[in-house]
């Protein structure tokens, strides 16, 4: 390393220290993680990723880094090298897994991976990594050297997943045939049928040359997606951000209003009108009591797992979901689910039926910091906005760029009825699980 390089690596980390002192750990992470995997053998870097841990209290990951930093730091003897300590590297990469730091564990798999060419664990590790890192190609020659070695059912399913991710549908398709004879559990039965629903709908595209985040919806959950993120002004967003000149404003109200009026018109242009309208929290209500006047349904707040009539709920973010909401895991013949928003980097328990948008950059008006402030300092509630986007939902009703969106929409999923979740219970009796799979979903957010 330069003295340049040295004196710009004691810089930074002198940054990280005064935001991790200020409890900032994000933005301590954003400093110190480039740092790392730059200088992979730094120990400084790495003492200051421990602090870091420890802050967060991710204490496991924390103790396997801290006894890495142990082995490399000796007793009075020579420093070592990562490529010296194969076990305790192997530990700290598998505890930065646990903790969604992909990149750091890619980093430190890799090398073990080096150091032990035929280790199926270490290899299975470092595939599922590259996999949720939407590093596809390389995530299955991983998984294939392992299959080579033995072969078992979650590696032939990892690499049915990618090969389907990298529309290899032949080596796809083989792998799901491998599974056939490997499934022993029901869960497992469960995987493999999902599996086979997935390469059923990927054949429906097989002819399209470019698949976009709507197709990858269908293809891998059987969701209705609203809007693409390449359209209405998503690049002209992604521009913005490039740019450094994005900030996170909340929705209009026209764009809200929009919005509900395509879902309420792709409904009714499917023949899946609902019985009723449902809200899940109270920052979701706005969107269900609109949507329930334009369609003149009644309005209820969740009514738990049972009902007798079809009702549609709706949620502003689908990472509502999160918590012990057992019922939502299986899919309901009396309840669909909506969700405004969805972000391509949580992982959920279950994906909506229906998503209007698959971004990290929506705001809702009455919700979070971005709620709007009125003139005498107060901020502004869900009830208010009702009557206002009311208004301009009705004024839209009849604009061309509302029946154009509904018209595509609806020509599009017209011939994809029988492989969609909704309304296919008896088909598709669990909801997939949600995991940011969509390809190009990590270069969207950044």
């Amino acid at each position: 390393m330069t003295d340049t390089e040295q004196k710009s690596t004691g810089e930074s980390l002198e940054k990280a220290r005064k935001l991790l002192a200020e409890g900032r750990l994000d933005n301590c992470l954003a400093v110190v993680k480039p740092l790392w995997l730059a200088q992979p053998d730094d120990t400084e870097i790495i003492s200051m990723m421990v602090d870091l841990l420890q802050q967060a209290e991710e204490f496991e990951a924390c103790q396997a880094l801290t006894t890495l930093l142990a082995k490399m730091k000796g007793n009075g003897e020579a420093p070592s090298q990562l490529d010296d300590c194969a076990r305790e590297v192997f530990e700290a990469g598998y505890r930065l897994i646990d903790v969604r730091q992909y990149e750091l564990a890619a980093m430190l798999l890799a090398i073990c991976a080096r150091e032990a060419p035929d280790d199926p664990t270490v290899h299975y590790e470092l595939g599922f990594t590259l996999m949720s890192l939407s590093r596809y190609e390389e995530a299955a020659e991983h998984f294939e050297r392992v299959r080579s070695i033995e072969e078992d059912f979650d590696t032939v399913l990892n690499l049915s997943v990618c090969y389907c991710l990298c529309r290899e549908a032949r080596k796809a398709a083989s792998m799901i045939g491998r599974l056939d004879s490997l499934a022993s559990s029901e869960e497992e039965r469960g995987e493999l049928r999902h599996r086979k629903q997935v390469q059923s709908r990927m054949e429906k595209l097989a002819g399209k040359a470019k698949l976009n985040a709507r197709d990858w919806f269908f293809i891998l959950y059987g969701t209705i997606l609203l809007f693409d993120p390449e359209d209405h002004g998503f690049k002209q967003l992604k521009l913005d951000q490039a740019k450094g000149t994005s900030k996170k404003t909340p929705e209009s109200y026209t764009k809200i209003a929009f919005t509900l009026l395509v879902l309420k018109g792709v409904l009714e242009g499917l023949r899946w009108p609902p019985e009723a309208i449902e809200f899940y929290s109270p920052t979701s209500r706005p969107l269900a009591a609109i949507l329930a006047r334009l369609a003149d349904l009644p309005l209820n707040s969740y009514q738990g797992p049972d009902r007798p009539d079809h009702a549609l709920m709706l949620m502003d973010w689908a990472s509502e979901i999160i918590g012990p909401h057992e019922s939502f895991v299986s899919n309901d013949s009396n309840r669909s689910i909506f969700a405004y928003g969805l972000s391509t980097r949580e992982a959920l328990p279950l994906i909506p039926d229906i998503v209007a948008h698959f971004s990290d950059n929506i705001t809702l008006p009455w919700t979070g910091e971005s709620r709007i402030t009125l003139e005498d300092g107060q901020g502004i509630s869900p009830e208010e906005v009702i009557p206002e986007i009311l208004e301009r939902a009705w004024n839209l009703e009849s604009d061309p760029d509302v029946l154009k969106a509904i018209q595509d929409l609806v020509q599009y999923y017209s011939d994809k009825r029988d492989l969609l979740v909704i309304h296919n219970t008896e088909r598709f009796v669990n909801r997939p699980e949600y995991s940011a799979e969509i390809p190009g979903a990590s270069e969207k957010t950044g």
